[in-house]
């Protein structure tokens, strides 16, 4: 099985200030210690402030993310592998929300 995440790791490895984590525990990228992007099940959970996370659920660019408590993240949107063509751009924009 191909990974879903290769172009969107390989576009960030040489990133200065991005880690992207690979391995055991969260899979994503990090500025510092805040993770601003998690590889979640084939989709990508980003983090944006809250208005721009309900921006694109409006738009139809993404959904919702509920981590399983029930109640959706305010500050966290989920881009759908469907959606795999904007995932580094989108990213690229969480990233400077950091």
């Amino acid at each position: 099985m191909s990974d879903p995440y290769a172009e969107l790791r390989n576009h960030f490895a040489e990133h200065d200030l991005i880690v992207v984590n690979s391995g055991r525990g969260a899979q994503g990228m990090k500025i510092g210690t805040k993770m601003f992007a998690m590889f979640y099940k084939g989709d990508l959970v980003l983090s944006f402030p809250p208005l721009r996370v309900q921006e694109l659920i409006e738009s139809g660019e993404g959904l919702p993310f509920d981590p399983g408590t029930g109640k959706p993240m305010k500050n966290r949107v989920l881009i759908p592998a469907t959606k795999i063509e904007s995932w580094i751009s989108l990213s690229e924009e969480s990233a400077l929300t950091m």
